[in-house]
């Protein structure tokens, strides 16, 4: 199969989803509905956008979900090691290797270091994000 259109969409964090989901709506309700392209894909925020658009629910519904504080999705709020503490850390660890391979060998293990939500709660979040109405059985 050949895709002849395709919607690319990008990152942003929780930002980012409210924001293209709007920008979607409201081409939409000016007349260009991009949400049939043949081939969704994003990165981050974006891939929960064309995912929340391949779901089937419908534009305005996404939207009303982002902009009715009575319809959004409770999301997670991170609790972990502070970015200026990360920044630090990453500025160090680059201070202090001896070039890209010791370096990205570092900053993986302070990856992993790290604490992190659940899984549970994580899935929970995303499954959250693309409910949908049941199709036919």
């Amino acid at each position: 199969m050949t895709n002849e259109r395709a919607l690319v969409l990008g990152g942003g964090g929780v930002a980012g989803i409210a924001w293209e989901t709007g920008v979607l709506a409201g081409l939409a309700a000016g007349g260009t509905d991009v949400t049939g392209a043949d081939l969704l894909l994003g990165t981050s925020a974006g891939s929960t956008v064309a995912a929340q658009v391949g779901s089937g629910l419908p534009l305005n519904e996404l939207f009303e979900r982002q902009a009715d504080p009575a319809l959004q999705n409770e999301e997670l709020v991170p609790d972990g090691t502070p970015p200026a503490e990360v920044l630090e850390t990453w500025m160090r660890l680059t201070a202090e290797s001896d070039g890209p391979e010791e370096l990205r060998r570092r900053l993986g293990a302070f990856a992993l270091e790290a604490e992190t939500v659940p899984e549970a709660a994580r899935r929970a979040v995303i499954e959250a994000r693309l409910r949908c109405t049941p199709g036919p059985t």
